[in-house]
């Protein structure tokens, strides 16, 4: 079977799901053809570079954030309104791939212009969509209030991206629903090697690196907690002794993530995940203003896998994981159901 992925490129969590998907389907003899990605700024991590060598690029939706990185929710709706001749030659593009290459499925994390693509494909080509958000609009999911329109934004999203499609919905814990199937959190190979080793650290990752100086003034602040972190490095910062700063390196940050005594990471959906699969302490601290990562630290919250702070705090990271997390190895007996 021809298989072509396709992944969205805002933050790294669906191009992590990327990577664990194409090592599935490689590990069951499948064809993976290519990836579908919206270009970065500034660039691809090399952790998916090293991965893909067929990256279809093309000039995608994104947000915008301001230097406390909260989302600009008008700057981001007029950004793609100001960009969408850009969007509809991409999609050109997209349907062209999809229409030389003749893929027999298509595998969308989340990516609206490949989620479109299925109009003109979905009666010829299967499409499987898999993503967290979808879990989110369910009755079952917590509720958290305000981000009216966030909110109604990721509706959009989940409608656009899902079109013709079956609908995975990845969650911290099992559910049943008629309109999408439940799966695990779907990681990359990796992350399932564990070790009973434990350093004396804490390892902390920054999705936008406008946070590290908030980092370094705690560290100052708790000299006896050794921290190591992870993040973008294309600005100058002040460090401090007990903090060590990593470029984003995926097979460093998996391999300090095994023997690391607690974890800080933001509202992502991946980087939490992997940490409660390795039963660490967990601290959430969602970018400001930003629905999806409120909604998940509040959804880690209550089923006892994570605490979540406004602020990097190290007096709120949690001595223990108290969470269930036997789901998780469900990942692949899903997998096998659906591919």
């Amino acid at each position: 079977m021809k298989v072509f992925i396709s992944a969205c490129s805002v933050g790294n969590g669906h191009l992590i799901q990327s990577i664990a998907v194409k090592q599935y389907l490689e590990s069951k003899k499948y064809d993976v053809m290519g990836i579908f990605a919206a270009k970065k700024n500034k660039g691809f991590p090399k952790f998916f570079t090293d991965e893909f060598s067929n990256i279809v690029e093309f000039d995608g939706f994104d947000f915008v954030f301001d230097n406390k990185s909260r989302v600009i929710i008008w700057k981001t709706v007029l950004r793609n309104i100001i960009i969408f001749p850009q969007l509809f030659l991409s999609f050109i593009k997209i349907c062209n791939t999809i229409r030389k290459q003749k893929p027999d499925t298509i595998i969308n994390h989340y990516d609206p212009l490949v989620g479109l693509s299925a109009l003109f494909f979905g009666k010829r080509i299967k499409y499987i969509s898999i993503a967290h958000q979808y879990a989110m609009t369910l009755p079952m999911y917590p509720s958290i209030e305000g981000f009216t329109f966030q909110k109604l934004f990721i509706r959009i999203l989940n409608s656009i991206t899902s079109i013709q499609s079956q609908k995975v919905a990845l969650s911290y814990y099992k559910f049943t629903d008629n309109k999408v199937i439940a799966c695990p959190p779907i990681l990359r190979r990796e992350s399932y090697e564990l070790s009973n080793e434990v350093e004396d650290f804490v390892l902390v990752y920054l999705m936008n690196e406008d946070m590290l100086p908030q980092l370094i003034d705690e560290a100052k602040r708790y000299p006896n907690v050794k921290v190591e972190c992870f993040t973008k490095l294309t600005k100058p910062f002040e460090s401090c002794d007990n903090v060590k700063v990593h470029g984003l390196d995926g097979k460093l940050f998996m391999n300090r993530m095994r023997v690391c005594k607690a974890v800080i990471c933001s509202g992502g959906f991946e980087t939490t995940s992997e940490a409660i699969l390795h039963k660490k302490p967990v601290l959430m601290v969602p970018l400001p203003n930003h629905y999806e990562q409120y909604a998940n630290c509040n959804d880690a919250y209550i089923h006892n896998l994570a605490l979540y702070s406004s602020r990097i705090d190290f007096t709120k990271i949690p001595t223990s994981q108290l969470g269930d997390t036997n789901w998780f190895n469900n990942t692949y007996e899903v997998l096998n159901k659906l591919i």
